[in-house]
Formats: structure tokens, C-alpha cells, sequence
């Protein structure tokens, strides 16, 4: 397909915080030659995309988000969004309406449908996080803490320099989605206004919080989450082929 055409569907990758649209190179790579129309963005803050406002907020990443996708002039829209890129993609959801026609969630992060839905174990997993991270001033300690968070300890060490220094420039922005989404209280109903088909993965071995928004989201979703055996959290990354696969499963 030409850069001229208009694709049918579109497949956008949301990546969540402390990657870039980086974190889906593998995804991508597998996809290209099944000639499937993929955007991978960067979220504001990451990557070649601008730093965000001193008054960021939600609104303000998904309104950066519908003008990339909908530059595209695609006739469907496929989301996919990893962790927090779970929260950005089901508000750009509200705001696209129904030319989404699919979503697929990936160890989801969605701080307000733990608070709703009561799921005590995986709020009080976010909250220690915040608070950890928080209470860090210096910026290569706190990216130190979030990577181990999120992929395990001793994650970090095995980071190379250009990977350790990138995570820690995006603390900044860490700070704000850490923020914004421990006092976001939008509630399912109001994420889900249209409810297109929907595939929801989990890591088997993720964290409390990923696990459990996984599971309201299948159940408000009308599906059964597809757990990835020996998956972590960073799914994108380590079995980028349980990701292909859901997605090749969902176009046919």
C-alpha cells in the first residue's frame, strides 16, 4: 500500500509510560509483511512528539492522539494499547466513536476502573508505586524504581546506557500520567459509550493491577481474557507474537 493510499483499517499502537512507540518495533516488524496499515504514535513527551503543557492532562494527550489518527483518514480504526496506553486509548475510544471498530487491550493499566470496580489489591499495588516513585526527587532513582516495578527486579542493571537514559529523561511525564491517573474517576460507563469488538490479553506472570483491570474489562467487554504464558508486563516486547497473532485472529 502506497503512502497515498487510504488504508481501511487502521491498527494504532499506543505504548504506555516509560516506553515510545520503540517499545512496538517487534510487533510492527512481524506485521509488515502481511501488508496490515499499522501507526505507532508517541505519546507527548516521548519520542519526536512535543512536550506536553504545564497543565497536562488527559484530554489534552488524546486530543493529540485523534489529530494523528484521524490525519489518516482511515475508514476503521483498530486500537491497541499496552498498560497505561490502556487509559489514553480507551478515551481516544470516547473520542473517535464508532470508527473504532476494534480494541485490544494489553496487561491493561486503567488506575479509575480499580477504583470503581473496588479491586483493592491492585489499587493498593498503584498506589505504593506512586508513593515510591513520588517521593524520589532525583530522576534516575525514580525511572530505577518504575522499570523494576513493571519488569522485575534487577531489570535495570541489564538496561544498557541509551535505554537507562531515555527511561529517565520521560520521569517528567511520568510524574503527570502518574498523577492524572490516581485522581481520574471516569467511570466505565463513560470510557464505554460504544462498545466495539474487543480481545483482552494478561501476562501470566503480571502484576495484581494489570490482572485485575483485565478482568473488568473483559467482563464489561463481553469477552474472556487470554492469558500469555510466562508474559510479565511488558508483553509488547518479550512475546510480541501472542500480540500478532490476537491481531492476525481479529482481521480475519
Amino acid at each position: 500500500m502506497s503512502n497515498s493510499e487510504t488504508p481501511r483499517q487502521l491498527v494504532v499502537l499506543l505504548h504506555g509510560s516509560g516506553n515510545g512507540s520503540w517499545s512496538w518495533r517487534k510487533v510492527q516488524s512481524a506485521l509488515a509483511p502481511r501488508g496490515i496499515p499499522v501507526l505507532a504514535p508517541d505519546m507527548l513527551g516521548y519520542g519526536a512528539s512535543p512536550r506536553p503543557s504545564e497543565r497536562w492532562s488527559f484530554a489534552e494527550e488524546t486530543e493529540h492522539l485523534r489529530q494523528i489518527v484521524e490525519a489518516k483518514q482511515a475508514e476503521s480504526v483498530h486500537l491497541v494499547a499496552h498498560s497505561l496506553g490502556a487509559t489514553f486509548g480507551l478515551y481516544l475510544l470516547r473520542a473517535l466513536g464508532d470508527r473504532v471498530g476494534r480494541i485490544t487491550l494489553v496487561d491493561p493499566v486503567v488506575v479509575s476502573v480499580l477504583r470503581e470496580t473496588q479491586e483493592e489489591a491492585g489499587f493498593a499495588e498503584m498506589e505504593d508505586q506512586y508513593q515510591r516513585f513520588m517521593a524520589l526527587s532525583d530522576s534516575s532513582a525514580a525511572a530505577h524504581v518504575f522499570v523494576e516495578h513493571w519488569s522485575g527486579d534487577g531489570t535495570w542493571a541489564h538496561l544498557g546506557d541509551k535505554a537507562r537514559l531515555t527511561i529517565t529523561d520521560s520521569v517528567p511525564k511520568l510524574r503527570l500520567e502518574m498523577t492524572a491517573s490516581r485522581s481520574d474517576t471516569t467511570t466505565l460507563a463513560e470510557l464505554l459509550k460504544t462498545r466495539p469488538r474487543a480481545t483482552v490479553l494478561a501476562g501470566e506472570r503480571t502484576r495484581v493491577a494489570p490482572r485485575a483491570v483485565a478482568r473488568q474489562m473483559a467482563h464489561a467487554l463481553g469477552v474472556v481474557v487470554t492469558s500469555v504464558p510466562g508474559a510479565a508486563h511488558m508483553i509488547p516486547m518479550t512475546h510480541p507474537e501472542a500480540i500478532v497473532e490476537a491481531l492476525t485472529d481479529a482481521s480475519t
